[in-house]
């Protein structure tokens, strides 16, 4: 396929074929010609006869000397907007005409960013997995176990560029959540525990499934933080050319309306990626003195506004600023007696500066020891390990069902012990699979503390409550 890529190039540098401007916005031009992806290739020309004969012969002399062969029936021509004689051109090219908005790796092309409509295979492929899922009879650790590992990840291809909508992000919580306590039973079961409770990590009393919004936003700032790494890749180079450059890190704002609403969606999660992330000097080069956080306490602009004020060149880098002998500042005038001081702390806290070193200056997440971007606010999720023993799984799924009703705020609590109501209850349920005698204390305040924790005090909700306690009853009297 490189050979392919030689070829395209060379017949755009003669004028032969001619691609789309992505601006032309003087030094920030970039015409792309073509994109290819393992054995896909896309061209991009004019809706010109002779720009597609000189295409066609391109095409069979590649065929020629690599060997290959193209697959004509699997070639589309897609015509953007109104082409007049797309036909004709189709028969000098070869292939069938194809329409706009499709499928390409997986992606929407030429779709809405923001429709739902976009969204339906990921809900299809939920329905299906949930579908062939309920015809077996899976434990509560293993529901969850599923959740975490396929339908929580189902949806990340997707949500690593596009802005899922609220209403798909309902659908997919309530197909996830009617599976995790429903299961294959066909009448409607009680949610013991609300679902905002369980998608909090397990460290923090969750079961550790993913709050899909939040992951969006992870997801899409990860381009934020690659934009700022990937200087080279023809991706950036476009967002460059076509928005321009706020800083060394990011791009201007998107204030267009039309075309932009993609990237206008992941710029708008710039503030929340500058305010968890500092910058690593290392040649200085990128790094702004002044107006970005790289001392990890905050800009020094803001730090020092009266010093701020003062100097002369306030754009200039840190490469700019540092020499050998110190750091090289020029005032605009003479420091008055009580702005000594003021200048005294500011040159103390840039006393941890160790000088520049080799390397280019990056960005470093402060929420994480090695400074990588990872998905904040998506939960890690925890579950079963299929290896444990039937009584270390039912101890698990105690522990994580079981309710605080002892504690002093009174809030529920998944991976609490402290709840005697539900300590009782499991008991039963144990017991009852292990064949031992049952010792149910204090029948009455099972029935009272689980209906105050699980229904909320109201009435009309303990039939299942005298369920349980009957057959309790009648088993210890079996027994």
């Amino acid at each position: 396929m490189e050979g392919l890529n030689n070829m395209v190039k060379t017949a755009r540098s003669q004028g032969w074929i001619k691609g789309f401007e992505v601006a032309k916005n003087g030094n920030n031009s970039l015409e792309v010609t073509h994109l290819q992806y393992a054995d896909d290739t896309l061209i991009f020309c004019d809706a010109k006869e002779e720009q597609l004969r000189f295409l066609r012969i391109i095409l069979v002399l590649f065929e020629g000397i690599s060997g290959l062969h193209i697959n004509w029936r699997k070639s589309h021509l897609f015509p953007v907007n109104e082409v007049p004689e797309m036909e004709h051109l189709a028969l000098i090219l070869g292939g069938e005409v194809g329409s706009l908005p499709t499928i390409y790796l997986g992606m929407p092309l030429g779709a809405k960013s923001k429709s739902k409509l976009i969204w339906n295979s990921v809900i299809e492929k939920c329905e299906k997995k949930l579908a062939r899922w309920k015809s077996q009879y899976l434990s509560l650790g293993g529901r969850l176990t599923l959740i975490n590992s396929v339908l929580d990840s189902l949806p990340t291809y997707m949500m690593s560029l596009f802005p899922i909508p609220a209403g798909v992000t309902q659908r997919l919580d309530r197909l996830r959540r009617s599976f995790l306590w429903q299961g294959n039973k066909e009448k409607r079961v009680v949610h013991l525990v609300k679902w905002k409770s369980l998608t909090i990590g397990k460290a923090h009393g969750g079961l550790g499934i993913r709050n899909l919004k939040n992951q969006n936003k992870a997801l899409k700032m990860k381009w934020l933080w690659r934009y700022s790494q990937e200087i080279e890749t023809l991706w950036s180079k476009v967002i460059k050319a076509k928005y321009g450059e706020e800083d060394k890190w990011v791009s201007k704002v998107v204030n267009t309306a039309y075309g932009v609403s993609l990237w206008k969606s992941i710029r708008s999660l710039w503030p929340v990626m500058k305010s968890h992330s500092s910058i690593r000097v290392n040649n200085g080069n990128k790094t702004s003195f002044w107006k970005d956080n790289w001392l990890g306490v905050g800009c020094l602009k803001e730090l020092f506004p009266d010093i701020y004020g003062l100097v002369q060149h306030q754009h200039r880098t840190i490469a700019e600023v540092w020499t050998p002998q110190g750091w090289d500042l020029i005032f605009r005038r003479m420091l008055n007696d009580w702005e000594v001081d003021r200048l005294t702390k500011f040159y103390k806290q840039l006393e941890d500066f160790k000088g520049l070193q080799s390397g280019v200056d990056t960005l470093w997440w402060q929420g994480h020891n090695k400074g990588s971007l990872f998905y904040l606010a998506a939960s890690k999720g925890g579950c079963l390990d299929p290896r444990q023993s039937q009584k270390e799984r039912d101890s698990t799924v105690f522990k994580v069902l079981s309710m605080r009703g002892n504690s002093r705020d009174n809030q529920p609590s998944i991976s609490s012990l402290h709840c005697t109501t539900t300590d009782q209850l499991w008991k039963i349920f144990i017991n009852l699979r292990a064949g031992m005698k049952l010792e149910v204390e204090q029948e009455t305040e099972i029935d009272g503390g689980l209906s105050q924790h699980v229904f909320g005090g109201q009435s009309g909700k303990k039939g299942i409550l005298d369920v349980l306690r009957t057959g309790a009853t009648q088993y210890r009297r079996s027994s």
